[in-house]
């Protein structure tokens, strides 16, 4: 043992330490519980009498930058009454366990900002082990948050989990901000054993969705109170897209006949009007002055913009009317091509002004998921990626109305 060391608390007031040495990496320290007996779980009966020892090595929060090699004296008690030979409670590690709780509650909360094996490699220790934290760690988040309600408003989003070939959906609750649950794949099936295992579901006022077939679907057959609101941002994409075709057609795909001035103003065309700066409203000009049907069709995309500002559901009718009569009109074949996303989902977009819920909340949890992903370089396990999911909920409560 050195003679040039200092004393370092262990911080286990249940252990008292018999030997220590504080080597280059590692400390090396023999341990026995301070408890003078034991309870004989046959006949219940207090007993002092030792059996035997037997030494484990287990592994504990590192001390000053060192890792912690615990030599654990375990005893064998025998009773004096029953005769039963049994071995002492071990609350500090856990029954065959080779690390201390305190250790691998650290190494599970290390790993949510982190990837699993950057934790392994730094603490020295098995991948696995680490994982097995992670979960531990996230279940017992999961437990200490407890059951919730029903929340009168859901939305509903699927994102990539391996590339663009393999999907999975995230069901939110709108009122709280947080992730509910990760289902699989963006199919009806999962989502509707999802939604049927919902408590007091007649609840659900409203669920906000882009425009997916199985999940209005779904929303049908097991909320069939609650009213479906397609996503308006997803709408409005859809126009935006209607109005960069008509630029792209204008615009010409080879280089040498590629009109640059339209190329180069494109993200100014789809901004809304009231961030345009000036200069931006000085080119936008030009290009209107040069291409009139241009100028129309960017008409068309503020005017949807403006009429998502509209408060009451009978004007809103009245003035999807109107524009659905303009495209009709109108010689712009990009913007006739929505007429059929209009009417078939008619229904389901004027109910954002009943509810005016969107999926703003489960976008950005969708770029959060994304972080996650990256983070890992993809996860192979989909259990472990769903419990990291789960783990990043906020603790805020949201309003009761999602909007933006």
């Amino acid at each position: 043992m050195q003679d040039d060391c200092i004393a370092v608390a262990l911080g286990l007031p249940q252990l008292r330490i018999l030997k220590q040495e504080e080597l280059e990496g590692h400390f090396e320290v023999i341990v026995i519980y301070r408890r003078k007996g034991a309870v004989c779980p046959r006949c219940g009966m207090a007993t002092t009498k030792e059996h035997d020892r037997r030494p484990q090595l287990k592994q504990d929060r590192r001390l000053r930058d060192k890792v912690v090699f615990l030599t654990l004296m375990k005893r064998r008690f025998r009773c004096l009454w029953c005769g039963k030979v049994f071995t002492e409670p071990d609350e500090v590690f856990g029954p065959r366990r080779r690390s201390s709780h305190r250790f691998r509650e650290y190494l599970g909360q290390e790993a949510l900002h982190q990837t699993v094996r950057r934790t392994a490699q730094k603490e020295k220790v098995g991948e696995g082990l680490v994982r097995r934290c992670v979960a531990e760690e996230i279940g017992r988040r999961l437990e200490a948050k407890g059951a919730t309600e029903t929340p009168q408003f859901i939305g509903l989003d699927e994102f990539s989990v391996s590339g663009r070939r393999l999907y999975h959906t995230a069901i939110c609750n709108l009122v709280k901000g947080e992730v509910m649950e990760v289902v699989e794949g963006q199919g009806q099936q999962k989502v509707e054993e999802y939604l049927d295992s919902l408590p007091d579901s007649e609840r659900v006022k409203g669920v906000a969705m882009d425009m997916h077939e199985p999940f209005r679907q779904a929303v049908q057959i097991c909320l069939s109170q609650a009213k479906v609101v397609v996503d308006k941002f997803h709408l409005i994409r859809h126009i935006n897209g209607a109005l960069d075709k008509v630029r792209s057609r204008f615009q010409g795909g080879n280089r040498r006949g590629k009109r640059r001035d339209l190329f180069r103003n494109r993200y100014s065309l789809l901004k809304g009007a009231e961030r345009l700066a000036d200069w931006e409203k000085a080119k936008l000009n030009q290009l209107f002055y040069r291409y009139p049907e241009l100028r129309r069709a960017w008409v068309l995309k503020e005017s949807f913009r403006a009429w998502y500002r509209e408060t009451n559901r009978m004007r809103a009718e009245e003035r999807l009317r109107l524009l659905e009569e303009r495209i009709k009109d109108d010689s712009l074949p990009e913007f006739k091509q929505l007429l059929h996303t209009l009417s078939n989902w008619r229904e389901e977009i004027l109910n954002y002004f009943d509810y005016p819920i969107t999926n703003g909340f489960v976008e950005g949890k969708n770029n959060r998921i994304k972080t996650i992903k990256r983070m890992a370089y993809g996860y192979r396990n989909i259990d472990n990626f769903r419990l990291r999911i789960l783990a990043t909920n906020s603790k805020g409560v949201r309003s009761e109305f999602h909007t933006y």
